[in-house]
This record gives structure tokens, C-alpha cells and sequence, in this order.
């Protein structure tokens, strides 16, 4: 007599069966690891870029002068990795310190990073290696003008010379 046979089943593929997609560890004896700026295009007035460094106070009083006394219509708050909690908390102070009178518009990214792969030993060739890193981009809008700034007095110039041309 012989064995049942055990029904065919569809293989499903082990780990073992999947290919390597991390990328190899960099030993510190072979290479040190030196992480370059992230590229970016030419800074505008109107553009604050967050790190874990930089100061909170200073960045919100920036962004309200922008906003409230330079007449600027938005702001772009830009931030990586660890530093975005930090720009979501700024947008947040800006909008309180507004007292609500700005729209807030958030896009993520994913951003390509290049490191620079320093050997120990100096006849070895320099090499870089790739990642990548999350980002977010904040566009926060003045929606009306505050209330005793230049923007407003300029608001209500543009409505009175619109009422007399009527």
C-alpha cells in the first residue's frame, strides 16, 4: 500500500526565497561615513528651513515678520528627517500666534541622499553610498490681512479705489 499522496499546494516563497534589498552594512574599520548637504534649489526669502538645531523662537518670529510686517502672501517651512515634528509644531505656533487666519497646505516627499565612503586605507578609491530620508514641505497662507499692518492698510486702499471707481 502505498503513502497518500499530500496535495499540491502554490509555493509561497520563504525568506529565503526573496532576494537581499537592504543594502550591506559599512564596517568602521573598512570606511568612515561622511553625509553631504542635501542638494536643494536656491533658497527664496520666503522659504525657513527647519533642523533640530535651529532655534523655534527665532523661526516663528521670522515667519511672522515675513507674513505679518514684510507683506509676504505664504511661507514655505521645509524639514527632513527628525526636524519634521519640529516644522508640524512650528506651522502650529505660527497659526496660533495668528490667531487662525492662515491655511496650512503639507506635502511629503522622499528625498535621494549621498553620502561620501572615506576608506581607512588611503590606497583605496572614495565611494558614496545612497539612502533616503522623509521631508515635508509646509505652504502656510495669510488669509486676510492682520489687522493694523501695511498689508491690511494696502487691502483697504485696494477696496476704497474699487468702490470709487464705481
Amino acid at each position: 500500500m502505498s503513502a497518500p499522496s499530500q496535495p499540491k499546494r502554490d509555493r509561497l516563497r520563504s525568506s529565503v526565497d526573496k532576494p537581499d534589498t537592504k543594502r550591506a552594512r559599512i564596517a568602521k574599520e573598512d570606511a568612515t561615513l561622511r553625509k553631504r548637504a542635501p542638494v536643494r534649489p536656491p533658497t527664496l526669502p520666503t522659504d525657513i528651513y527647519v533642523t533640530q538645531s535651529s532655534s523655534y523662537k527665532g523661526q516663528l518670529t521670522r515667519a511672522k515678520k515675513l507674513l505679518v510686517e514684510d507683506g509676504h502672501p505664504f511661507v514655505m517651512v521645509h524639514a527632513m528627517g527628525a526636524a519634521i515634528e519640529r516644522a508640524i509644531g512650528l506651522a502650529m505656533g505660527i497659526s496660533a500666534s495668528c490667531s487662525g487666519q492662515v491655511r496650512c497646505q503639507t506635502e511629503t516627499a522622499t528625498v535621494d541622499l549621498v553620502d561620501d565612503l572615506i576608506p581607512v586605507d588611503t590606497e583605496q578609491d572614495l565611494g558614496t553610498h545612497g539612502r533616503q530620508n522623509s521631508a515635508v514641505h509646509i505652504r502656510i497662507e495669510l488669509l486676510e490681512p492682520m489687522p493694523g499692518t501695511r498689508r491690511e492698510f494696502e487691502h483697504q486702499a485696494s477696496l476704497q479705489m474699487a468702490r470709487r471707481r464705481r
